[in-house]
Formats: structure tokens, C-alpha cells, sequence
């Protein structure tokens, strides 16, 4: 059951969590306009995709594939799923830019 402390401070999140998935929107669609323009563009000849198209690219690409996580948050603690979430939607899309990077630094 959750007390009256824990309902406040989960309230004060809600405005960063919101800013959060934002962020996370954004730079997904701008690591993959990067990409795009280094391996399809060159490969395929498709045209460049400004930030924006890619931006709604990702978005329709996450929710076709989006796969449920089961985060157990009565036995998680809140930095725990704070982490998570940062590792999966900052941390991963520049992981995959930096992998990008290095296999395009071998064409």
C-alpha cells in the first residue's frame, strides 16, 4: 500500500517523467536520421530523412515492435526503475549511434 509521502513524491515526477519519454522520443528519432544517412542513404540511394520524419519513423517503428517490460515495482526500488529507464531510452539509442559509428568508420 502506498503512503502519503511516496504518493507525493511520485507526483513530482510525473513533469520529469513526461520530459523523459520527450528526450527519449527526440533522440531516437535523431540517432536514427544518422544512421539512416549513413548506411541507407549510400547503399540504397533513398533520400536523406530530416529529424522529424525520423522522429515519426521511430515512432511508428516502437509501437509496431514495442515489447512489454515487466518491471516489478513492488519489489524494485525507485532508483532502480529510474536507472532502468535511463539505460533504456538515453543510454541505449547512444550506445547504438556509437556502434553505428564505428561500423561506419570501416566503410
Amino acid at each position: 500500500m502506498m503512503n502519503e509521502k511516496n504518493g507525493k513524491s511520485i507526483l513530482l515526477l510525473i513533469p520529469f517523467i513526461f520530459a523523459g519519454i520527450i528526450l527519449s522520443i527526440i533522440l531516437k528519432g535523431w540517432v536514427l536520421s544518422i544512421l539512416w544517412s549513413w548506411f541507407i542513404v549510400p547503399t540504397l540511394g533513398l533520400p536523406i530523412l530530416s529529424i522529424p520524419i525520423a522522429i515519426g519513423i521511430s515512432i511508428v517503428v516502437g509501437l509496431l515492435t514495442h515489447q512489454y517490460n515487466d518491471f516489478n515495482t513492488t519489489d524494485t526500488k525507485m532508483s532502480e526503475l529510474i536507472g532502468k529507464s535511463i539505460g533504456h531510452s538515453i543510454i541505449g539509442p547512444l550506445l547504438t549511434l556509437f556502434v553505428g559509428w564505428v561500423v561506419h568508420s570501416f566503410i
